[in-house]
């Protein structure tokens, strides 16, 4: 069996960070790209790449480090024991001679026989009573015992169910691992949090806030280990409609750390910097981090070429943000023509899309260009814009 940490060439107790960097730093030395007709280094690549996707998920590296033990303990060094059969020609000589001299006393036997009898007769009386006794002194506990977890269990979803989540959590988690009697509690605590999100969700659906706010965090501070991605975006989007937008940036920031939708968080990130911090310089800076990688994604999907093949099929949404974001932070600075041009890209992928005439128009109207803004004006109408054009326009 591969050792992946030998591959990437770490020791078994190496953290997260050491095995991300040791892929990263290995990926780059063996990558197909600097070794061109060397079949050996894409292999090692590969080998690599594997290595990296079983030791940086937290399932698959738990049962590879299983596996290993379990394969170091079978290789272990085992002794090899022989029967040796006991010489028993003495004994039988021994007591042939015994026997020999004289006749057996059948009576004197069978009393001996009945007193050894009597005898483990009575031990194995005492020792199963004795078991009997601790038995059901142990089943008199354990029940005791279950009885006391279930009371504690009912207080916790009592206390559950009134709203207080910490007090219920923290009670549920006290109890530890579950017997099989105990199956519902089980299925309870592996349930609240699910209960709690979906709390959390539908505060956020009603425009409450506050009460989501308070509903996640519960849940981040629960379960810190697990991603929940999806809640920590509505968290990041709960705190800019909350007035706390240093909270929503610090939220998408650790996004940008663990590589989760870059793009989209840096978008995200531009308005709040610029709709809440009143920063446009700042909210431009993450807009063209964003635009550079994305051009780099489409040449790396469409070639060189991207521009004739792409188009918003094979665009996420994200991309449409950005550059309609962007087209705007530009018209907001006064860099006209770089606006017109983020906003025609715009109309290339998303034909559809009436903001990006709008955004072209005003761009015309202020460099001067009446008839173009015009033009523009009237492809918004086409795609059912029903805002106001400019008398001269009608």
């Amino acid at each position: 069996m591969t050792n992946y940490y030998h591959v990437l060439g770490l020791s078994e107790d190496a953290t997260p960070s050491e095995i991300k960097a040791a892929f990263k730093r290995l990926a780059v030395k063996y990558h197909p790209d600097k070794h061109p007709g060397k079949p050996e280094m894409e292999e090692k690549f590969k080998e690599i790449n594997v290595a990296h996707q079983v030791l940086s998920d937290e399932y698959e590296k738990a049962r590879f480090d299983l596996k290993l033990k379990y394969r170091q303990f079978s290789q272990s060094d085992t002794r090899t024991y022989t029967y040796q059969p006991p010489r028993t020609d003495h004994w039988k000589n021994r007591n042939r001679a015994r026997y020999s001299s004289g006749r057996i006393d059948y009576r004197q036997n069978a009393i001996a026989t009945a007193y050894a009898f009597g005898i483990t007769f009575l031990i194995a009386l005492m020792v199963m009573t004795g078991v009997w006794m601790k038995q059901s002194y142990d089943d008199h506990q354990l029940e005791k015992m279950l009885a006391e977890r279930r009371s504690t269990y009912m207080d916790a979803r009592e206390y559950f169910e009134a709203g207080d989540y910490k007090t219920a959590f923290d009670i549920m988690t006290s109890l530890n691992l579950f017997r099989t009697e105990e199956r519902d509690m089980k299925i309870f605590k592996s349930t609240m949090l699910d209960k709690i999100v979906e709390n959390g969700n539908r505060a956020f659906q009603k425009g409450d806030y506050h009460k989501a706010i308070s509903l996640y965090e519960l849940v981040q501070e629960f379960a810190p280990h697990l991603p929940f991605y999806e809640l920590r975006q509505k968290l990041a989007d709960a705190y800019k409609r909350t007035g706390q937008p240093d909270k929503a940036i610090e939220i998408l920031k650790n996004f940008l750390v663990g590589e989760y939708e870059i793009i989209a968080s840096l978008v995200k990130i531009a308005e709040i910097q610029r709709d809440e911090l009143n920063n446009p310089e700042e909210a431009l800076d993450h807009l063209l981090i964003a635009h550079r990688l994305a051009i780099k994604r489409y040449k790396t999907f469409y070639g060189e070429g991207y521009a004739l093949v792409i188009n918003e099929k094979y665009v996420p949404k994200s991309h449409f943000y950005l550059y309609t974001n962007l087209a705007d932070m530009y018209l907001r600075l006064d860099d006209y023509e770089m606006a017109i041009k983020a906003a025609d890209w715009n109309k290339y992928v998303w034909p559809d899309s009436a903001i990006s005439y709008i955004t072209t128009a005003h761009a015309y109207l202020a460099m001067g260009e009446r008839r173009q803004a015009c033009i523009e004006f009237s492809g918004a109408r086409d795609r059912n814009w029903n805002g106001e054009t400019p008398s001269y326009c009608k």
